[in-house]
């Protein structure tokens, strides 16, 4: 085996010019999109985005107006859900109420016709994976809403799919469970290694949980990458505006800068023509307060513990700006002086 073929990732998934369409609407704009084996990829998006009709098409609940899914080499595109190996976990859990932890989780071997001994010991494992062993003989009823999520995972995990398909699945609970959950996704993905395909529209959530995460926007991927590289990276302004908080200043170029409503300010990196029209994403993090070559005033502070979101009225222009929680002398209505190093910044061609 050469040393590229033993460090290249193995394909799990690959979906090829994946299109599909309602009558003259596209839901599904030709993508293509490989998942390795063994990664959690978020797809993110707004509603309407594609990212579910793409989740619907990989697991077989819709048939695609054209393209291919393949599954660990396979060709799967007209392939019945059954036969896809495709485990998936929805956010309203659809537990059987009337069955115990033990006879949810066990449920689908039981319809394979595995012997109870091996069913016992699979569930055993899954729910000991997930934590709720001390929960076998519960009803659903029984448990919190994490805790029949919990159940709702082990019940994919116990017949070792070759993905797990995660449709919003936390999209029920309350911000501070959903929190737990997260590390709880993060532990049982790293521990298993299984390969994770997760549907969220929230962006923290993305960045949290992701290795890497494929944003939709209008059926098509606007960008694919790490988040680190979704957020310090973006190459468009969709991608900037939708991950993370951004001041996105608009202008023309002139001169090797950007002409703006906040003055001429400067480009770092390529320069491009005169005439361009383009903007510049400064991230929150980025903005120095209380010195600098801009001006405005406070419109509003926002406490958020460890430190204060500032947001700062520059003429036409919102800018949002972070300090620390002990920073003093940021009162409503006071103007500030604020403005960033230009290598800290990222300048984007506007294509709208």
């Amino acid at each position: 085996m050469s040393a590229t073929s033993a460090t290249t990732p193995e394909i799990k998934l690959q979906v090829q010019s994946l299109a599909k369409l309602y009558g003259q609407t596209i839901a599904l704009d030709h993508v293509d999109l490989e998942v390795r084996k063994g990664e959690l990829l978020t797809l993110l998006g707004p509603s309407g985005s594609g990212k579910t009709t793409l989740l619907q098409l990989i697991c077989g609940l819709q048939e695609p107006s054209s393209g291919t899914v393949v599954i660990d080499g396979k060709d799967q595109t007209h392939a019945p859900v059954n036969k896809r190996d495709i485990g998936v976990v929805f956010q309203n859990y659809a537990l059987f109420p009337h069955m115990t932890v033990v006879e949810n989780v066990g449920f689908a071997l039981k319809m394979r016709g595995l012997p109870k001994v091996e069913i016992d010991t699979k569930v055993a494992k899954a729910l000991e994976t997930v934590g709720l062993t001390h929960a076998a003989g519960r009803a659903p009823s029984q448990l919190s809403g994490g805790q029949q999520q919990r159940v709702a995972l082990a019940r994919c995990l116990v017949y070792d799919p070759a993905i797990i398909l995660m449709d919003e699945p936390l999209g029920a609970l309350d911000a501070k469970l959903r929190e737990v959950m997260q590390i709880e996704i993060k532990r049982i993905h790293r521990e298993t290694g299984a390969t994770i395909i997760f549907v969220t529209h929230d962006q923290q959530e993305a960045l949290a949980l992701s290795d890497r995460i494929c944003l939709m926007n209008n059926g098509k991927i606007a960008q694919l990458g790490t988040p680190r590289q979704m957020y310090e990276e973006p190459q468009n302004l969709f991608v900037a505006d939708f991950i993370g908080v951004s001041s996105i200043i608009r202008g023309t170029v002139k001169d090797g800068a950007l002409q703006t409503t906040l003055g001429l300010l400067p480009i770092s990196g390529a320069r491009p023509s005169n005439g361009t029209n383009g903007a510049i994403v400064v991230r929150p993090e980025a903005i120095s307060l209380g010195e600098g070559f801009c001006e405005g005033r406070v419109r509003e502070t926002v406490y958020g513990g460890s430190d204060m979101r500032v947001i700062i009225d520059a003429g036409e222009q919102e800018i949002i700006a972070r300090a620390t929680a002990a920073t003093g002398d940021i009162e409503v209505g006071k103007t500030v002086r604020f403005g960033w190093a230009p290598d800290a910044v990222r300048f984007l061609i506007d294509k709208d």
